[in-house]
């Protein structure tokens, strides 16, 4: 099973998703699938034949035949051992996109938990639906023929299969914890994955969440040590330092894209976070040839 790595650009479909089939062999085979530039992605493990063993951390499985279907959340050291004559497929999302296929509406918030947690898949008949598998087939079709609506079609195929793992999966929608401080969270920072390019100020998310401004800033501290308003931009400032790094676009160009009103104002928000101009942020990174860390601030713990 091998498939080219995605190109290096961040807004092509090929760097947002991942679909490979998983074809039988006579030996077994070792998966790492959250490394390298899959690293934040979240996996679906379709398994329609075969063993299927993993260990994440402090989670442990085994299952000694297909058919199973699994969720595996970003873990480094997830390790996937499949056993001979296993058969499937291994899909996968970045948080972006993923984002987009949870949604905003009332259910979102479930589909978000869901998508964040290891689950098993099974079906009421010790089967996974046969919808999986079509759902992985016009995946694969989707990320491999990049074409016009090709994002919205997998954008699609993802919230199919969330919910497909809600429903066969036995998930107790009163055990996701609806209302919960955890869950308040997760429901924020799904809203900021939609909304931190348009500049929803506090308020708005506070709104949309249905809580007052005061909550969500407590629940924030409380959780993350940090305001609404600072994890807000710690996103954006990881947008602002991924596209500096990774693509051609202009300094304008991606003050556009965050919502800026012009590139001054977005070089003074990127220095008054970082301690460092985009211009000096963008030089440091090509001459050391990989990623820089600007002065005090970190991009790279947004979930």
């Amino acid at each position: 099973m091998s498939i080219p790595p995605p190109p290096s650009g961040i807004q092509t479909l090929a760097s947002l998703t991942r679909a490979e089939r998983i074809r039988p062999g006579l030996r077994g085979v070792v998966l790492r699938p959250s490394r390298g530039i899959y690293g934040e992605f979240t996996h679906f493990l379709l398994a329609e034949t075969g063993s299927v063993a993993i260990e994440a951390g402090e989670t442990a499985f085994f299952h000694p035949e297909g058919p199973v279907a699994l969720i595996l959340p970003p873990q480094p050291a997830a390790t996937v051992t499949l056993g001979p004559g296993a058969s499937g497929w291994l899909l996968g999302a970045a948080p972006a996109i993923l984002t987009e296929a949870v949604g905003a509406k009332a259910e979102s918030g479930l589909l978000q938990t869901v998508s964040a947690r290891f689950a098993v898949a099974q079906g009421e008949d010790g089967r996974f639906g046969a919808s999986f598998l079509n759902l992985a087939e016009q995946l694969h079709h989707e990320t491999h023929h990049d074409r016009r609506g090709s994002q919205m079609a997998a954008v699609a195929c993802l919230r199919l299969i969330l919910i497909s793992f809600w429903r066969e999966g036995g998930l107790d929608p009163a055990s996701l914890g609806r209302g919960s401080e955890l869950h308040v969270l997760q429901d924020f920072r799904r809203l900021v994955e939609l909304h931190f390019r348009s500049r929803l100020p506090v308020a708005g998310y506070a709104s949309l969440l249905g809580i007052t401004y005061d909550r969500l800033h407590g629940i924030c501290r409380r959780t993350q040590q940090r305001s609404p308003l600072q994890l807000i931009h710690q996103r954006m400032m990881r947008e602002a330092a991924i596209r500096l790094e990774r693509s051609g676009e202009t300094i304008h160009e991606i003050a556009h894209s965050l919502g800026f009103g012009d590139a001054t104002e977005f070089s003074h928000f990127f220095k008054r976070n970082s301690g460092i101009s985009p211009s000096s942020f963008r030089a440091q990174v090509r001459d050391a040839g990989e990623g820089v860390q600007a002065g005090n601030a970190s991009f790279a713990d947004w979930p």
